[in-house]
């Protein structure tokens, strides 16, 4: 059986790296096996960003895989990073800066990046839909489409306005699909009554459905032995009519291995193993309150440079610990807090809260973790 091509995107957000706390220092040996490994499987869709590693994704992307091979074995995706378009006439400049860094004539796919409410008012005064529609009618683009994390009422609002786009990237895994506020299920549906195709990011939720809770990695291997949660996730989002592409994060020659060869031989998810994952959702979100995937968006938003997705996580994992080994973690708090802001330091301005893709009420939650991290009581449990 012949590999569909398209089936599994590589998403190029967290490549490897020599130096896990600089995220500018791409391993370039590791990711030119890993292309190349992508590509020998029958693999074709790359996913990248100019806001990726601090604007080393594409490069990296055009010295392993357009300076080594030809331009109609892979197809290439960017998106337009509507937050830091100044003016109209900027998109023109970062969209040849764009089509320069990653060493290419055209883009196979190129996105509107819509993910909030902000963002798409920030797009309408640019006019970015327009731009990027006289884009593929230059022959720059070949398909157009939009990345999305908002409600499915902007989402009809926005494929009303402009239903010439081709494709709409939406978040989509087992534990969003209904019990969160990305509402992936009626935004899947909303997209798919205008006839969209649609392209499936976050299936894996930013790492936390790779490493889920025991009760719940238990009831995945007693289904399905040889899987991993990783596996579960993609195949989720992959078994959905539709869904062109789903797309992952994959950082090291391992994660490549594993969903390459899931992908490869695909079977979608049966009615018993959808029940098993949307149980699988209830135990995750009860276990793991904060449903933060740490993409960073609130992080330049915060007057007071608080490390917002460092101080979530780690109040998720206390909370799943139960307390057990508080030490290391407050620890790892006071690690994070040294020279930046600390969570009491939050002024509940809400820039957070506006940039967050997963609204997540970002100031209420910083409360909670000054509580669990900065009080004196708690602080004692360590001693």
């Amino acid at each position: 059986m012949k590999t569909d091509g398209l089936k599994l995107g590589f998403g190029c957000m967290h490549l490897p790296l020599t130096d896990p706390a600089d995220t500018t220092a791409i391993d370039m040996a590791e990711l030119t096996r890993m292309v190349d490994m992508f590509l020998e499987r029958g693999f074709t869709y790359f996913d990248v960003a100019s806001t990726y590693h601090d604007g080393h994704c594409e490069p990296a992307i055009r010295r392993t895989l357009v300076e080594r091979y030809p331009r109609e074995s892979y197809t290439l995706t960017d998106k337009l990073p509507t937050l830091l378009v100044e003016s109209p006439e900027h998109q023109e400049r970062i969209f040849a800066e764009q089509l320069e860094r990653c060493g290419v004539e055209y883009f196979d796919r190129y996105l509107v990046h819509c993910a909030t409410r902000a963002f798409y008012d920030r797009a309408e005064e640019l006019g970015s839909f327009e731009f990027v529609r006289r884009m593929k009618h230059e022959g720059k683009v070949r398909l157009t489409g939009f990345s999305y994390h908002d409600s499915p009422e902007l989402l009809d609002e926005i494929l009303t306005e402009y239903p010439f786009v081709d494709f709409v990237q939406l978040q989509i895994s087992y534990v969003d699909w209904e019990l969160t506020p990305i509402q992936a299920q009626r935004c899947y549906e909303t997209a798919r009554r205008h006839g969209k195709s649609v392209v499936a990011m976050c299936p894996q939720k930013g790492g936390l459905l790779v490493e889920v809770p025991h009760a719940v990695e238990r009831m995945f291997r007693a289904a399905r032995p040889d899987d991993t949660p990783s596996m579960w996730a993609l195949r989720f989002a992959a078994s959905l009519h539709g869904v062109t592409t789903v797309l992952s994060g994959m950082s090291s020659l391992a994660d490549m291995e594993s969903n390459t060869a899931l992908m490869r031989d695909f079977r979608p998810m049966d009615d018993a193993e959808r029940e098993i994952a949307a149980k699988a959702a209830g135990m995750i979100v009860h276990a793991e309150p904060i449903q933060c995937t740490a993409c960073g968006y609130c992080v330049p938003t915060c007057p007071e440079d608080i490390r917002i997705p460092s101080y979530l996580l780690l109040y998720n994992a206390d909370n799943e610990a139960g307390h057990v080994e508080f030490a290391a973690r407050l620890h790892a708090y006071e690690s994070q807090a040294e020279g930046h802001g600390r969570a009491s330091s939050c002024i509940e301005c809400r820039n957070c809260e506006a940039a967050c893709p997963q609204h997540i009420r970002i100031v209420d939650w910083l409360k909670r973790v000054t509580e669990v991290f900065e009080t004196d009581t708690k602080a004692a449990l360590s001693i």
